[in-house]
């Protein structure tokens, strides 16, 4: 929201006023825009991708982690297990603000505007790397650099069940890693550049 108001010069609460009323417009209509697949934290980062088309730090990190030599499972086969668990997230979310909450939303709140840390897909992927015993919360908060270790462990302990009525139960991995850069080292070095 803040990198909105930024660019266009307004404040944040009328920005969120607006996805609000858009993205209740959007779910009438049976219209799910999907989640990009980078996030720009500063207004910087934004036109230097708009100019340059250089994308945010984390966008590398995931895409690292990504990598199946440390999930065990293709590109493809993260993504499709990711686009299966993507409603269970979302209704868990929901259920999870209405215990925070103690109640249904109130009107006239912002109905879930403001994104989480972590995504959906990265609570997926860093869920897989974490059951596969590559390594610790530790490791993985070192690896992301943006996140704290209660994050993680948050959302690996909210995604865990969901990836076992999945059916899904990664692979243990051969070797354990005991820092973000042993971690990293891991991924053959021709992975360095994005892809899909």
């Amino acid at each position: 929201m803040n990198v909105l108001a930024d660019l266009l010069e307004v404040t944040a609460t009328c920005i969120a006023d607006h996805v609000k009323e858009t993205r209740e417009v959007l779910e009438d209509h049976g219209h799910d825009p999907g989640v990009a697949a980078v996030r720009f934290p500063t207004t910087d980062a934004l036109l230097t991708f708009l100019d340059s088309d250089q994308r945010p730090a984390r966008y590398g990190i995931i895409e690292r982690l990504s990598h199946p030599v440390l999930t065990g499972l293709t590109r493809d086969e993260l993504h499709q297990l990711t686009q299966r668990l993507a409603p269970r997230q979302t209704a868990l979310a929901e259920r999870l603000g209405h215990q925070r909450r103690g109640g249904p939303r109130q009107p006239g709140t912002r109905s879930g505007v403001f994104p989480q840390k972590i995504s959906n897909s990265e609570r997926v992927l860093l869920t897989v790397l974490y059951l596969r015993k590559l390594c610790t919360l530790d490791v993985l908060t070192e690896a992301l650099g943006d996140v704290c270790r209660s994050s993680i462990g948050n959302a690996v302990r909210e995604t865990r069940p969901l990836l076992q009525q999945e059916g899904h139960t990664p692979v243990p991995a051969p070797t354990r890693y005991r820092t973000a850069d042993e971690l990293f080292a891991a991924v053959p070095p021709d992975s360095d550049t994005p892809t899909s």
